[in-house]
């Protein structure tokens, strides 16, 4: 993600009772944690909707579902402990065994749909497994090795360059073929929808880490930055980096702010 995750981090573990106090914020004199917070949302959202360059494909407009999706992910995990990753678990999952499925699964999506899209019509429906790029479990290495031992930033950071390999691969797929036949796993269905399923398994897998911090507190801090979060993911593929970069010097800031004012 494009945002700064340090800032984030340290932005998440606020306590409530700490969102009500006055710091100094650029243009403003003085407004609470929480006023800054909101804010931020709103700049956020209002570039999500902002004027692209053109008019975008459908399958922009999906990849962008995806990266939002992935957003919220990040808003559910950035800040928390790195031990959170392997003493925390859903049932026989860790929480790191999670965000190496997702790794995994996010580059085995990208591989299936640009093969279900572009395939040959006397090649078979289904993705020869040679074809795949790594088992549902297991992110491919070296590259993605770190995800055994690193901590939650740097494997957040390596999911989010498994989703930049998979909008590389997809971005120039054209809407005629999005109503092609494809499969996920058994099940028929179009491209487009294996496409969706994309960011539904970002959202499955945002869930799931739920699950596996459910006795955590969940501070308003958290909350909020889970909203930002997706909202940067809805715009961070098309939207002028200048303008995040302005945004992310705000973050920054806010972050430092309590230790500073």
């Amino acid at each position: 993600m494009s945002a700064p995750l340090d800032a984030l981090g340290s932005l998440a573990g606020l306590r409530d009772s700490e969102l009500s106090r006055q710091v100094t914020v650029p243009v403003r004199s003085k407004a609470s944690i929480q006023f800054v917070l909101y804010d931020l949302l709103r700049h956020e959202q209002a570039m999500a909707v902002g004027a692209r360059g053109a008019p975008e494909s459908e399958i922009a407009r999906i990849l962008d579902l995806a990266q939002a999706a992935y957003g919220d992910l990040v808003g559910v995990l950035v800040g928390r402990s790195d031990e959170d990753l392997d003493n925390t678990r859903d049932g026989d999952w860790s929480l790191r065994d999670v965000l190496r499925h997702a790794i995994a699964v996010e580059l085995r999506y990208g591989a299936q749909v640009e093969y279900a899209a572009l395939r040959g019509d006397e090649e078979p429906i289904a993705i020869p497994p040679e074809r795949l790029p790594c088992d549902r479990l297991s992110p491919p290495e070296p590259e993605f090795a770190a995800a055994r031992v690193a901590g939650i930033s740097q494997v957040l950071e390596l999911l989010g360059l498994a989703r930049r390999t998979t909008d590389a691969r997809l971005a120039a797929l054209p809407d005629d073929a999005l109503g092609r036949p494809s499969l996920w796993g058994t099940q028929p269905m179009p491209v487009r929808m294996r496409a969706h399923q994309i960011a539904v398994h970002l959202t499955e897998c945002a869930i799931q880490s739920e699950k596996c911090l459910a006795e955590t507190d969940t501070s308003e801090a958290r909350r909020i930055l889970r909203h930002i979060c997706a909202a940067r993911g809805a715009h961070e593929r098309w939207s002028e980096s200048t303008a995040r970069a302005e945004l992310d010097d705000r973050y920054r800031q806010l972050a430092d702010a309590p230790r500073r004012d």
